[in-house]
Formats: structure tokens, sequence, C-alpha cells
């Protein structure tokens, strides 16, 4: 397949010249075709196929026959020049939908595969003409994966209309080769795998002068890295269907107001979503983008881990003697869920990316979702998203990882001794200091209590246990990539007071 490069953005922002030095830079003049929607006035190193903007604009997403008859077109030109690689200079005013549906249709299908999609924008351009243009615009910064400025002055801005995207400020031509050539994935696989391998062969060099705390801490490491895969995978793939295949009026008919039906419905998914509490988090985050209210998707989060069955089987295993405190956990988990939930309905934080989206303010996304009805939807999008979302998870949830070995090697002594002669009432925020940074799945830490109920009060561990599924290590460091911290510290401090108050509740029933 033909790798294809898509270079887009508004007319005067350098498109051509972009184009031309990057060719000349990658010595490819050769084995290059390029394709032009735009009449700019630099001319194109090479001879381009001209589209005509005006004909491509006014197909409608029913019209395949014109659709097909422009990929004819584009495939006799590529059945011609048989170039290695093709670049497309793509009109600032024509909606990126209209390509995609070119790119992809039965013609060209099989012979292209979409590599880089880079806007071009002038500072004067993002603060003067973007805020007032339309959806064909915003399809186009929806869909890149790299945002090229002249300065770094409106990168907040351009964040806005394309949080994914990376956003760089002037670069080389060697800079942008490289950015052509790098895959998805990144370097987070590669680190992990490199970092595996130089442990193996420094264990087998010198096995016996490291020191036995340096075992520990790698073996806890991979192993929550390796529990924690799966999970991130399903995460992702879940969030990915919501995004794309599940239509925004039934999410917003099942979950898009405040009523009683959209809180009871967020607080029992997660009974048929068993997913622990780091794979909920890109759902929350898919839930935000698809219009769902904020309090609704918090609950949905928050609630997911703790109502999950495997949840609920393992609590129930873990304290045999005691059925009833899987109950309690239950109940008082869900009644924290709801009451931090309700608390971010009634006092909704100022940060205007969280504000729920209505019907009438879709995103490019999901215009063309309603219009297209999928038949469009480009695969390997999907597939780059999942993998852009799975290592950026799997990043934030090494790095947690790491914390977390540390603390359990070097700390979690020090913290158990220093709870054995503490009064109940100090042993309550002391375990859930613990659930934070012993950052265990939800699905697995009602073991961890278990242990614990030897050493603290069993109101202090009940607090360990509604704490830990919403609010630990990991979870902060992924929440880190989608929210403002400013969310964060709140939702945080919420959780934790209520959780407290939770496990004063359930001591005062036990007395």
């Amino acid at each position: 397949m033909i790798p294809v490069y898509i270079v887009t953005g508004f007319i005067g922002s350098g498109k051509s010249t972009f184009i031309n030095e990057q060719l000349q830079y990658r010595k490819k003049l050769g084995g290059t075709a390029i394709i032009s929607a735009e009449e700019g006035s630099e001319p194109l190193i090479k001879e381009p196929l001209q589209l005509n903007a005006d004909e491509l604009s006014a197909i409608v997403p029913s019209d395949i026959k014109s659709y097909e008859l422009i990929a004819c077109k584009i495939g006799d030109y590529l059945k011609r020049l048989q170039p290695k690689e093709l670049w497309i200079e793509w009109n600032g005013m024509v909606s990126f939908h209209q390509l995609e549906a070119l790119l992809y249709s039965d013609i060209l299908s099989h012979l292209l595969q979409v590599e880089k999609v880079l806007y071009i924008c002038t500072d004067q351009f993002v603060s003067t003409i973007l805020p007032g243009l339309g959806n064909d615009v915003m399809s186009q910064l929806y869909s890149a994966d790299c945002i090229i400025t002249e300065s770094n002055t409106h990168h907040a801005l351009l964040r806005t209309y394309n949080g994914e995207a990376k956003i760089i400020t002037a670069p080389t031509p060697e800079k942008v080769e490289q950015l052509c050539r790098n895959s998805t994935w990144g370097l987070i696989p590669n680190l992990l795998v490199i970092g595996i391998t130089t442990y193996i062969l420094l264990v087998t060099a010198f096995r016996h002068d490291i020191p036995y705390s340096i075992h520990q801490c790698f073996a806890i490491i991979t192993g929550l890295i390796i529990e924690a895969i799966p999970f991130l995978l399903l995460g992702t793939v879940g969030s990915t269907i919501i995004r794309y295949f599940v239509p925004q009026r039934v999410l917003l008919k099942l979950l898009g107001d405040h009523s009683l039906k959209s809180y009871g419905a967020a607080m029992v998914s997660g009974f048929a979503l068993p997913i622990c509490d780091c794979a909920i988090i890109p759902l929350f985050k898919a839930l935000i983008d698809r219009g769902i209210p904020l309090s609704v998707a918090l609950l949905f989060m928050l609630a997911s881990p703790i109502i999950n069955p495997i949840t609920i089987l393992s609590t129930w295993y873990a304290f045999p003697d005691n059925p009833m405190l899987s109950v309690w956990r239950i109940v008082l988990g869900l009644g924290v869920a709801l009451l931090v939930a309700l608390s971010f309905r009634f006092w909704p934080p100022a940060t205007s990316i969280l504000k729920a989206r209505t019907p009438q303010n879709l995103s490019y996304e999901e215009i063309v979702l309603e219009t297209t009805k999928t038949k469009h939807i480009d695969k390997k999008r999907l597939l780059v998203h999942m993998e852009r979302e799975f290592s950026q998870l799997l990043f934030y949830f090494s790095m947690a990882a790491t914390v977390l070995s540390i603390v359990q090697v070097y700390g979690k002594p020090w913290l158990l001794n220093a709870g054995l002669t503490l009064p109940e009432f100090t042993a309550i925020p002391i375990l859930l200091m613990l659930a934070f940074f012993f950052s265990i799945c939800s699905t697995s830490d009602a073991i961890i209590g278990k242990s614990l109920s030897t050493l603290f009060p069993i109101s202090s561990v009940m607090g360990f246990l509604i704490l830990g599924p919403m609010l630990d290590i990991k979870n902060v460091y992924i929440l880190k990539q989608y929210m403002p911290t400013s969310f964060i510290i709140r939702l945080s401090i919420t959780i934790a007071v209520m959780s407290y108050i939770a496990a004063l509740v359930f001591k005062f029933f036990l007395s």
C-alpha cells in the first residue's frame, strides 16, 4: 500500500512551501505523487494532480457516484506514476470527511494507507479567523495528527479543538521527517521491552551484587503492568466503541440528563461491565466527550469498580466469616460515589472543558457518524485511536507502578508498624492513605484488606475498601491525561472526605 501524507490548513498558511521543503529534504521526489485541492500562490515542486475544491465541497455524503468518479481519476493517476508515497495538499475550507470518503472508497482503500495528517496554521489565523469558521475547518483540526504553528502563543486554544494531536512550533524538515517516520505506538512499549531486557542481562551478569529490594521493585512493576494490560486494553476498546459506534442519541436517552433514571443507570452499569478502576477512566472521558453530564459520568466512573461482580466476589471470598461486609462495601461505596457526583452536579467546576455538550453542538466526529451512518468510518483511524490511547495509558500506569513498587518495598513496613498503636479515628485516614499509595486493583484489594484487618480496626479497613477503587496513584496518573489538575484535586479531596465519613458511619452501626 502507498503511504499517504496529508497537509491541510487555511489558504496562505504555507502548505505548498512545507511540502516542497519536505520533499527536497527526504530526497524522494522521483518516487512521490502529489494531489492538490488548493490553488496557492506558491507552485509545488512537482506537477500535482489537481482537484477542484468547489466540486468537492458540493458533493453530499450520499452521492457515492461523484466520489467514485474522482476516486477513479486518482486511481488512474497512481497507476500511471506508481509512486512510493503520496502527498496531498488539501483545501482549508473543504471538510476532511470529503477526503476520507475518497481515500477509503472501494476504488482506493486497497491502494492507500494514511500515515500522517499535518495541519499548518499561522498565529494570525488562529487568533482572528479560526473562531468564526464552521465545521469543515473543525473537521481538519480534529483529524490532524500534528498541528504546526508559528509560535506557542495559541497552543492552549488549539488543544481545545484537538487534545490528542502533537503541536509543534516551526519544526525543521528533519523534525517533520522523524515525525512522519515514527510509529503510532511511540516509545513506551519499546522502552518497556528494553527495560525488561536490560534487567535480565544485569541479573544474569551481577545477580549476587543486586540488592533483593531491587528485585522486589522490578517484580512488582512487571507484575502490575502484565496484570493491568488486559484491563487497560479492554477499557481502551470500550471507550473507542462508545466514541465511534454508540449513537449519541442512545447515550443521551440513557444517561443524558440529571433524572433518577440516568443516575440509576450510571450506578448499576458497572455490574454489566466487569472492568477494574483504571480501565474505567477512558470510558469516563468517552462519555464526557459524547455529551453526558459530568456528574452522571463521574457516578459511572466511581460506582463501576464497586459494583463490579468480580470485586463483590473477591470481597466475599476475603471475608467469609463476615459476609455482610460485602453488602456494606456496596452500599457505602455507592453512597460515596453518588454524593461525590452530586457535589459536582450542584457545584459544577468552572473549567470550560468539562461543560457537557448538547445535541446541537456536536463535534466533527459525531457529525461524520450521523451523516455517514458508519459507512465510511476509517478503520485505520479507529486502530490509531486505540493504539495512541492505550500507549498513553500504559505510560501513566507504568509511572504509577514504579511509585507503587517503591512505596510497597520501602514504605509499607514503616507504615504498617506506625498503625499498630494508633487509635481508631486516626487509623481511618492512615488506611485511606494506604489505599491511595498501594494502588491495588479493585478486583483484588479485598485480599489486602483482609490482612490489614488483623492490624487495624475494621472501620478503617472499610475506608480502605471504599477509597481504593475510586482514588489511588495510578488513577490520578491516568486521569491527569484527560482532565485538568484543579479538577483532579477537587475530586480527590471530595472522595477522601466522603470515604472518611463512610468509615465513621460503618463504625457507628457496628458499635
